[in-house]
């Protein structure tokens, strides 16, 4: 939002030349004006900046969590047909969890009121992270043989009782089926905590609105006090 001082200086201005008489009475009236103007521009500015401070808020929380699944993604891929049962377990475990509190962040991100190109940056995190899982046949067959599938909302459900027999089976084939995935995901990750990614962009933007937010609050502060305008909304109550 861009204040418009020169508007609110000019109205004081015009306050500030009047004379008495129905000229004071005009003055006065240019003064409350100005006060009106410059409350509502208060109460905007203020709404402004915690929506992009909610926003910005959300958005670290989704850096974190997908810098969260991005490390247990890369766990999957250091998993062989060596590696004890509970360590591809746990390992599986990991992943799993960390993937869908990834999605389910950004879900979250994606509905905090605000910049609707941030909003729509971060839904486009959880469609990239789906189709980390399920795009390609060697992905969903590595899904399949996991027992892992993607729900509607986006978040992951496994057979553990599927998971469990495929490992004691055929535990070279679940390790390569992790790495599979976890190289997929990986990469999703790293695209979108990247520089000119998603997550990256939208954080650089709204900080960016935000500072400004914070410089706009600035100068309506100093428009009050070089105007004394400060002084007559305390005591006219505005």
């Amino acid at each position: 939002m861009n204040i418009n001082t020169a508007y609110l200086s000019s109205l004081l201005g015009s306050s500030a030349a009047s004379g008495s008489g129905s000229q004071a009475t005009q003055g006065a009236g240019t003064l409350a004006a100005a006060s009106a103007a410059l409350s509502k521009t208060v109460t905007r500015l203020q709404a402004d900046a915690a929506t992009t401070t909610a926003q910005l808020s959300s958005f670290g929380q989704l850096k974190s969590a997908l810098a969260s699944s991005q490390t247990a993604a890369q766990a999957l891929t250091r998993l062989s047909a060596a590696s004890s049962a509970a360590d591809v377990t746990q390992a599986t475990g990991d992943f799993f969890n960390a993937f869908n509190a990834a999605v389910k962040v950004a879900k979250t991100t994606a509905a905090v009121p605000g910049s609707s190109q941030a909003a729509q940056a971060a839904g486009r995190v959880t469609r990239d992270l789906d189709g980390a899982l399920t795009g390609g046949v060697a992905n969903q067959n590595a899904m399949s043989k996991l027992g892992l599938s993607v729900q509607a909302d986006g978040s992951l459900k496994q057979d553990a009782a599927k998971f469990a027999a495929s490992l004691a089976k055929d535990p070279a084939g679940v390790t390569a089926a992790l790495a599979q995935l976890g190289q997929q995901v990986q990469a999703a990750a790293n695209k979108e905590l990247a520089s000119d990614g998603h997550v990256s962009t939208s954080v650089a933007n709204l900080t960016q609105r935000s500072s400004a937010l914070t410089q706009q609050q600035k100068a309506l502060l100093n428009l009050q006090q070089s105007t004394g305008l400060s002084v007559y909304q305390r005591a006219s109550g505005s």
